[in-house]
């Protein structure tokens, strides 16, 4: 090695006394809150260029030799309680690795890896240095564990130590846990970032292992730069080793991403680019025509899809609350009309996208899930699920409708809060979900019938409350039109006409046209040109990162009179609400996302403007002109609980006139003269008894519950 073992804790005590020593009195000042000394291998390089080198290639040594300079500098500062860990931090890219490039070469060594934490152990106390009771002479033995999955026991009672020299077999040996040294030990599984893959490789993960004060600091959906050592584990096969190894990572440092996106890199020319896309006069209709451009139509869909792919701003307030900025929205359609191909497409452009189904086949689902894992030595380990790992992007869920019960429960959290609170099998946890939801559902009875018949709300399997979640509800019907046929018609078919045949592409003799087209700015997708994915991820990347629009005097004045005179118009005997306090939300983030697109820092009326006429927009596709709010609430439509109002009256005024029980027949009697037929009053009768709001004391007669 280029430094002996003996110097390191010499070399690493001069490092620290010239760069580190204000950090170290902080250290001091702020322990048990701060538990460790990060040191940037750029200071280590620049104050000797073949100790840093020696710090990559025996990461183990330094790491002791540093720990315990660190801990005589502190012995020596009156701080001898105080237990810390030096951390290295800023590794050189020649470090850096992604889990599939680990070879056998990188053993021992010290490596970094850009990762996304998906599941996680409890914390538990291991063994790191073990006492054993000789049961034959009450001897103690001090018994090292490097191995963090199998107990080493003494092998000898050794008598040049004051042992009674029996050996294994001949005696026993019980571990005092009391006179041990235990740690903190957590079992993480990392796995390669989506983004970083082409072409449908499903990302690969490493086993790690988290110690000390490093043990308990992720939660799975974080997204870190994890700095340690590779070693290796032999499997086993029939309870024998075998010559294959599992490869490990021994966690030394984590380092957080402070950038959003981070990720993402752009480029000083792909800035400008960007710049100058965002002049143009018809950004908007040229983002729409980015949109999925093999979908013939469903403009007003796409805009609002390129708005929430830009999202709002969310914000801290005074009082500990957040508002949210991601924009919410559901799909629901009948079958072929390509909601599954928008999601599909909205995931693949979306920075941090991803695409899953309600139906997912993964023990985490939608949110989390706590499974108990065989190569985390048997621990109940939390796995994240879709809305944790695409935490600040975007989640587009398929078959919505058909989540499951556990997702469904955490559903409301997730969207309305951007967080899950997880508490399974003794894992405490909180996972941000800080994502855009777009969602698809498919009518039960596998056609939508028109909503003026049925409400849409008893047309699918989502319950009223979590559909009041969304922002947009689209509601997609497939009915026969000729002359908008013909144009879907002739557009699916010129998309078949010019595609590159599969084959060719995977023999090599002609390019790809989906990777050709994603390294342009701008391409042609026939006869109009469209925003390559790779810079509609970089654009949105970039204002998430530096455009936070603030909303004009005019802007603000818009939307608030939009919101009075809607209600307004509700009138005082409809029983119905056109426009509820939670919609303004949703019309200043989609005004704040009509702003980031500009690059604008300010939310002009015009925006506002945007926002009112794609509200407007769905809400009359969804409902028609009588749109009302508390149907998203209730499931029910305004007459329909002004009926069922008027039966509870009926009952509650003949019950008080009468003090007895009330006959039916008059009921029905009374519901008639209010244009209530007998068959619609049985009807409600039932549910309300059903509800428990009447009690139906005797075959044919009601009173109130």
């Amino acid at each position: 090695m280029s430094i002996q073992e003996f110097d390191l804790p010499a070399r690493w005590r001069s490092l620290m006394t010239e760069h580190f020593s204000e950090a170290i009195h902080n250290l001091q000042v702020s322990w048990p809150d701060i538990t460790s000394l990060e040191v940037s291998y750029r200071v280590v390089e620049s104050f000797d260029p073949d100790f840093a080198v020696d710090i990559i290639e025996h990461p183990d040594l330094n790491a002791q030799a540093s720990n315990q300079a660190l801990a005589l500098l502190l012995r020596e500062m009156g701080a001898s309680n105080i237990v810390a860990f030096v951390r290295i931090i800023d590794l050189p890219p020649d470090c850096n690795r992604s889990v599939r490039q680990l070879r056998s070469e990188d053993l021992g060594r010290m490596i970094s890896v850009d990762a996304i934490a998906v599941k996680i152990s409890g914390v538990r106390p291991r063994t790191y240095e073990g006492t054993f009771e000789c049961i034959a002479c009450s001897h103690r033995i001090m018994v090292s564990q490097p191995n963090e999955q199998e107990l080493i026991e003494p092998v000898e009672c050794f008598e040049i130590d004051g042992g009674c020299g029996r050996r294994k077999g001949q005696t026993r040996f019980v571990q005092r846990v009391e006179e041990s040294i235990l740690i903190n030990s957590q079992f993480i599984e990392l796995q390669e970032p989506p983004e970083n893959l082409r072409g449908g490789v499903q990302p690969e993960r490493i086993l790690c292992i988290a110690e000390h004060d490093l043990a308990g600091k992720l939660n799975p959906g974080d997204r870190v730069t994890a700095n340690g050592m590779l070693f290796v584990r032999s499997q086993r096969k029939a309870g024998k080793e075998t010559p294959i190894f599992d490869i490990f990572l021994r966690i030394h440092s984590i380092e957080r991403e402070n950038i959003p996106l981070e990720e993402i890199q752009i480029s000083e020319e792909e800035e400008s680019e960007i710049k100058e896309l965002a002049r143009r006069g018809d950004i908007y209709d040229l983002f729409v025509r980015s949109i999925a451009p093999s979908i013939h139509g469903m403009n007003e869909v796409k805009e609002s899809l390129v708005l929430q792919l830009f999202g709002g701003v969310a914000g801290r307030n005074k009082d500990g609350s957040r508002t949210r900025g991601d924009i919410h929205i559901l799909l629901m359609g009948d079958p072929g009309v390509a909601k599954s191909q928008l999601l599909s497409y909205m995931a693949s452009i979306s920075p941090r996208g991803r695409f899953t189904s309600g139906m997912s086949a993964s023990a985490a689902g939608l949110t989390a899930a706590a499974v108990q894992d065989p190569s985390a030595d048997g621990r109940w380990t939390l796995e994240a699920g879709a809305l944790a790992l695409a935490d600040l992007g975007l989640a587009a869920i398929d078959e919505f409708d058909k989540m499951s019960q556990n997702d469904r429960a955490s559903m409301h959290e997730a969207m309305t809060l951007q967080r899950i609170s997880i508490s399974k099998a003794g894992i405490n946890a909180t996972l941000s979900t800080r994502c855009a939801i777009l969602a698809a559902a498919n009518p039960t009875s596998g056609r939508f019938q028109p909503v003026s018949e049925v409400p849409f709300t008893n047309q699918i399997n989502l319950k009223q409350p979590l559909l009041s979640r969304f922002d947009i509800i689209w509601l997609l019907t497939d009915a026969p039109e000729k002359n908008l046929d013909t144009l879907i018609a002739n557009h699916i078919i010129d998309n078949r006409m010019s595609a590159v045949p599969e084959i060719l592409v995977e023999q090599g003799s002609r390019p790809d046209p989906t990777k050709t087209a994603d390294e342009a700015g701008l391409t042609m997708y026939g006869k109009t040109s469209i925003i390559s994915r790779s810079l509609i991820r970089k654009y949105v990347a970039y204002t998430k990162r530096n455009i936070h629009p603030t909303m004009r005097e005019e802007a603000r004045d818009r939307l608030a009179n939009y919101y009075v005179q809607t209600r307004l118009k509700s009138g005082e005997q409809t029983d119905s609400v056109s426009i509820t306090a939670r919609a303004i939300d949703g019309l200043f983030r989609l005004s704040e996302a009509a702003a980031k697109i500009r690059l604008s820092s300010e939310v002009t009326e015009d925006d506002a403007l945007r926002a009112i006429r794609i509200n407007e927009h769905w809400r009359f596709a969804l409902m028609g002109e009588n749109f009302d709010e508390t149907t998203l609430a209730s499931g029910k439509k305004g007459n329909a609980r002004n009926r069922e109002r008027t039966i509870v009256e009926i009952v509650s005024r003949i019950h008080a006139e009468t003090g007895e029980m009330v006959n039916l027949n008059d009921v029905f009697t009374e519901a008639g003269r209010l244009d209530i037929n007998r068959n619609t009053a049985e009807d409600i009768i039932d549910r309300l008894v059903l509800y428990g709001t009447l009690f139906r004391p005797r075959h044919d007669y009601l009173q109130p519950g």
